[in-house]
């Protein structure tokens, strides 16, 4: 069905041209995933997350923690505290940090994580105290 509202995929033999609305959820500002972090130790790194965390607002942390990884830190302790939102961009982004055999320990878990860690690994928190994503742990604390 194609209205003026509604235009088509494709329109003849070649896809429209793609513009951002200027309304709508992708016209949002888009604030940035890291609230604060903080390296200690010599291989420790403290990340507060805050608001909504989705594949438009992830890619702050995604850099940090990939230039954290170059830089040599292999351990995380991921804040949660003032995260209202996550869906799987912030699951990808914690899988690729273990996978390279790096450990996650999160804290202050909001009800919003709670529900994503709840999608990813199943068991309600009080019924298991680890949680594996891919080959590294992680770890849920307080």
């Amino acid at each position: 069905m194609t209205s003026s509202n509604n235009p088509p995929i494709l329109s003849g033999s070649r896809a429209p041209e793609l513009a951002p609305r200027a309304d709508g959820a992708d016209a949002a500002p888009r604030e940035t995933s890291v609230h604060s972090f903080t390296a200690h130790g010599d291989d420790g790194l403290t990340v507060a997350l805050q608001g909504e965390i989705d594949h438009h607002s992830a890619g702050p942390l995604r850099l940090l923690l990939a230039s954290a990884r170059r830089l040599g830190y292999r351990s995380l302790v991921l804040d949660t505290s003032l995260v209202t939102f996550a869906d799987s961009a912030l699951l990808r982004i914690l899988r690729d940090w273990t996978d390279h055999g790096c450990r996650l320990r999160l804290t202050g878990v909001t009800p919003a994580m709670e529900r994503l860690r709840a999608a990813a690994w199943g068991c309600p928190s009080t019924c298991r105290r680890h949680a594996h994503i891919g080959r590294g742990k992680a770890r849920q604390g307080a």
